[in-house]
């Protein structure tokens, strides 16, 4: 197979799981918003991730969910970011290094299905994103909290596609 034929393959596979992943999205007027560390990080405060994530939501009204803390389907933020030291990347010491934070920020938005052979409906992952962070460790507070905020809007363009008739 070309290059050119593979590339062909792949953007296929790609506009055609996120067409799947839009379609998750149909039919969510409420979400729960819930933050998870793993591990904790002490610059993010859980209210502070959930503060920007709301804001973003209740911007995008009408045109996005309404927050509902009684919702069965969530919208979920994991943040998982590790401080490591400069030495740990390097292999070695130096004097006067710093640490960094670096891990992933995912969002996803978890539904209720019901699946064949399973009486009981069951929580779902029907669309997510995900980004890298690496940044220093005093700045990865704020690297965080604005990738939350990015991938929250990321969330509303796809939940607006999947209105989109």
């Amino acid at each position: 197979m070309t290059c050119a034929a593979l590339s062909t393959v792949l953007a296929g596979a790609s506009a055609e799981s996120a067409e799947e992943s839009v379609r998750g999205l149909q039919g969510l007027r409420r979400v729960a918003v819930e933050i998870a560390f793993s591990p904790t990080h002490p610059g993010v405060p859980v209210d502070d991730a959930q503060a920007r994530i709301e804001e973003v939501l209740r911007g995008a009204l009408p045109t996005a969910p309404i927050i509902d803390g009684r919702s069965p389907d969530r919208l979920r933020l994991i943040i998982s970011v590790r401080e490591i030291s400069s030495s740990e990347l390097r292999g070695f010491y130096l004097p006067f290094s710093g640490s960094y934070g670096i891990g992933l920020v995912r969002l996803a938005a978890e539904r209720m299905v019901t699946a064949p052979g399973v009486s009981t409906p069951v929580r779902a992952v029907v669309w997510q994103v995900e980004r890298h962070t690496r940044a220093s460790w005093r700045a990865s507070a704020d690297e965080i909290l604005g990738l939350a905020e990015d991938l929250t809007e990321l969330f509303v363009e796809d939940y607006r596609r999947a209105l989109a008739p």
